[in-house]
C-alpha cells in the first residue's frame, strides 16, 4: 500500500519528514528473473551489456568510490551480512569481492593485525598482478578486451598502493563485543554488522558502505524452515507470506536501529542512507515497484514520491534516483547510465 504500508507507518514512523518512500520505482527494460538482483545498484543486467553499449554495469557504490578522493583507510566497504550474489561492480564490469559476515568485517576494521603479514600479502598480490601483466604483453594483439584487462590490472595495482600507504597509519583497535558463532543466525545478530559499519563511519575508516542481505540462510534463528527465497515464491500460502513479512520486518527493524545510531552521533543529516531491493514481487520475479527508502543526507524529503504511472509508464526510474544520490554527494557529472536527470522533488523545499 505504498506510503501507507506498515513499514512506513510502524517501523519508520519516527523518521517522518526525514525520509522519502519512492513509490513504484524501477528501471525500464530491466525485465524479470534472478538476474535483477545483481543489477539492483547498476540498473543494467549483466546479460544486457551488449544491448546497451552506452551504459556501464557499474554499481552506485563504485561510482561514489571512483569519484571520491580517498581520505579514509578503506575507500569503500562492500559487506554481505550473509551469503548472496555479487551486487557491487567496478568500472570494468567486474564483481567486487565482499567482506562476508561480522567476524571478517571486524578483522578488516578493528582487530589487531600483524603489519609484516599484511605487507607479505600485498607483495604476493603484486607478484600475481605482475605475472598477469607479463602474459598480456607477450600475447598482445591490441584487442579491446586486452586493453580492458591491462587497465583493470593497473586499477588493482592502484588499490594495492592505497592499502600499502594506509599500513603506515595506526589502525584503530576496538574490542570485539560479539561471539564468533553469532553470525550463524544472520538477522538475530545483524546489529553487530551495523554497529561495525557505524563505528567505521565514526572512526573515519570509510565514507562509503554497501551492506547486503542475501538470500542464503537468512531465516536461521527465526524459527522458519524455508528460507527467504523459498518463502518469496509463496504462491499465496499465508504461512509463507507471514514468514516473508517477519524476515523483512527483522531486516528493516535493524536498519531503523542503525538510523537511530546515526542520529545519536549527530551525523544523520550528513549521511545518505538508501535501502533498495532488486525485486518488487519475488513470487512473480517482477522487478517493477521495488522497495526503496531514502533517509537523511540533507534531501528535501517527502512522505512519498510517485515513480510509476499505472503498471508500465515510468515517471522516475532507478537511474534517476541514483543520479539524485550522486548530485547530493557533490558530483558534477551525476549521470547514471540512461539518466542525466534527477528526481526534482528531492531538491525542492
Amino acid at each position: 500500500n505504498g506510503a501507507d504500508c506498515k513499514y512506513m507507518t510502524e517501523i519508520f514512523s519516527e523518521f517522518k519528514g526525514q525520509m522519502t518512500y519512492l513509490d513504484g520505482i524501477s528501471e525500464p527494460g530491466m525485465g524479470g528473473g534472478h538476474e535483477c538482483q545483481p543489477a539492483s545498484f547498476t540498473a543494467l543486467r549483466y546479460d544486457h551489456r551488449d544491448l546497451y553499449t552506452t551504459r556501464k554495469m557499474m554499481s552506485l557504490d563504485q561510482r561514489l568510490a571512483d569519484g571520491s578522493v580517498q581520505e579514509t583507510r578503506h575507500k569503500f566497504l562492500y559487506h554481505q551480512v550473509n551469503r548472496g550474489s555479487s551486487m557491487s561492480w567496478n568500472r570494468f564490469e567486474q564483481p567486487i569481492p565482499a567482506i562476508s559476515g561480522a567476524n571478517e568485517l571486524y578483522e578488516q576494521l578493528f582487530a589487531r593485525t600483524d603489519k609484516d603479514l599484511d605487507k607479505a600479502r600485498i607483495r604476493r598480490e603484486r607478484d600475481i598482478l605482475a605475472a598477469l601483466s607479463r602474459n598480456i604483453r607477450r600475447q598482445w594483439t591490441g584487442t579491446p578486451q586486452e586493453t580492458d584487462m591491462k587497465n583493470s590490472l593497473d586499477y588493482q595495482v592502484d588499490l594495492l598502493d592505497e592499502r600499502e600507504k594506509w599500513l603506515k597509519v595506526t589502525k584503530p583497535y576496538l574490542k570485539k563485543t560479539f561471539g564468533d558463532k553469532e553470525e550463524v543466525n544472520p538477522l538475530p545478530s545483524c546489529a553487530n554488522n551495523f554497529d561495525l559499519v557505524h563505528e567505521a563511519l565514526m572512526k573515519q575508516q570509510t565514507k562509503i558502505a554497501f551492506v547486503q542481505f542475501g538470500g542464503g540462510s537468512l531465516q536461521r534463528g527465526m524459527g522458519f524452515e524455508l528460507g527467504h527465497h523459498a518463502n518469496g515464491h509463496h504462491a499465496g500460502y499465508p504461512e509463507r507470506i507471514y514468514a516473508c513479512e517477519q524476515i523483512d520486518t527483522a531486516v528493516l527493524t535493524n536498519v531503523r536501529r542503525f538510523l537511530r545510531k546515526l542520529q545519536e552521533s549527530n551525523i544523520y543529516d550528513d549521511t545518505i542512507v538508501l535501502f533498495h531491493c532488486g525485486m518488487g514481487n519475488a513470487a512473480a520475479h517482477d522487478s517493477r515497484r521495488t522497495a526503496s527508502f531514502l533517509f537523511g543526507g540533507g534531501f528535501a524529503h517527502k512522505k512519498s514520491i510517485k515513480c510509476l504511472e499505472g503498471k508500465k509508464e515510468h515517471i522516475y526510474s532507478t537511474c534517476n534516483l541514483f543520479s539524485s544520490v550522486l548530485k547530493q554527494s557533490g558530483f558534477r557529472d551525476y549521470s547514471f547510465n540512461s539518466s542525466k536527470e534527477v528526481i526534482p522533488e528531492l531538491f525542492k523545499a
